[in-house]
């Protein structure tokens, strides 16, 4: 008989840990099967690995001229024969499908890229990433991507705004207020949704930034934004609303609801590798998770816009 044995079980055998297990055969070194919801490994699949032959079928790669921005992260990426880089900036949703996707049956090896929205669009477009995570309306990707056709599809929506002091004592409502002689900014980087965001907005209400005491002032997070806000370093910064809740002394003002995208070439949607993003995001599961872990808005999670 073919005895099934546990993951825990072959990394005994092999006197390795138990997650080495599971890179194992997420990277089709190893075979194995799905008894229920549980991974099992046979004897045989286990022999194979042992005497060095391939198991399963190898995985198609994506990998094709791609690399990372970083001679780090290029080691890491390396690592593995075959796999995904997603450019984008760390939120606790984009966490949790990641999560999914690294336990998700055809899933690869998904390397995260930390990306702006513009640079994101930016390597997207020099084939530097397979996925851009970003919160730029369609117009601006197809400006930052020409010839390229793309499939934006949508993760969430969320609220973008002012993080204030508590109890607003600076009264700031708008971005004209952010002119005031007595209020002090913090901004973001360039190429960020919202430093974008932020000059559209002073552009349209005809505000300079020689007008703007700390426009200069940046930082590359909305919690770092919020923290100078509740440091006293700053009287407002720019932001979204979920950071504002970690922070008992700043009121949040909103602005605008904004939907987040995953950006890829439309034939992706598809392929192998790649298709179990658009399955999970679309999954009930996953958007009641979301709306309990942060709050988004997911209404429109799953719908895709094509360019």
């Amino acid at each position: 008989m073919n005895n099934l044995l546990t993951a825990q079980e072959v990394a005994d055998r092999l006197k390795i840990r138990k997650t080495t297990v599971y890179e194992l055969i997420k990277r089709g070194e190893l075979g194995s099967s799905k008894v229920g919801k549980q991974l099992r490994i046979s004897e045989e699949q286990l022999e194979q690995y042992i005497k060095g032959t391939p198991s399963q079928p190898p995985v198609p790669s994506f990998t094709g001229g791609f690399q990372p921005e970083s001679s780090l992260l290029k080691r890491d990426y390396l690592l593995h024969s075959t796999g995904i880089i997603l450019s984008g900036q760390t939120s606790p949703a984009l966490e949790l499908l990641l999560g999914k996707i690294s336990t998700y049956p055809g899933s690869l090896p998904v390397l995260q890229s930390h990306m702006n929205d513009y640079n994101g669009i930016y390597a997207l477009y020099f084939e530097k990433a397979h996925i851009a995570a970003a919160s730029l309306n369609p117009e601006d990707v197809k400006s930052l991507a020409p010839g390229l056709s793309l499939a934006l599809l949508t993760m969430y929506e969320y609220r973008i705004g002012f993080y204030v002091k508590k109890g607003n004592p600076r009264n700031i409502t708008s971005v004209q207020d952010l002119a005031k002689e007595d209020v002090t900014l913090t901004n973001r980087e360039k190429g960020s949704l919202r430093r974008i965001y932020l000059d559209r907005m002073m552009k349209k209400s005809g505000i300079r930034k020689e007008q703007i005491a700390g426009y200069g002032n940046e930082t590359v997070s909305d919690m770092s934004a919020a923290s100078t806000v509740s440091d006293g370093s700053a009287d407002a910064a720019i932001g979204e609303e979920m950071i504002s809740r970690y922070f008992t002394d700043i009121d949040f003002i909103p602005l605008e609801k904004i939907p987040m995208y995953l950006i890829m070439p439309d034939d992706s949607l598809e392929k192998a590798g790649l298709s179990p993003f658009k399955e999970i995001i679309q999954s009930p599961e996953f958007k009641r998770e979301i709306e309990n872990l942060t709050g988004y808005d997911t209404s429109n999670s799953g719908k895709i816009i094509f360019l």
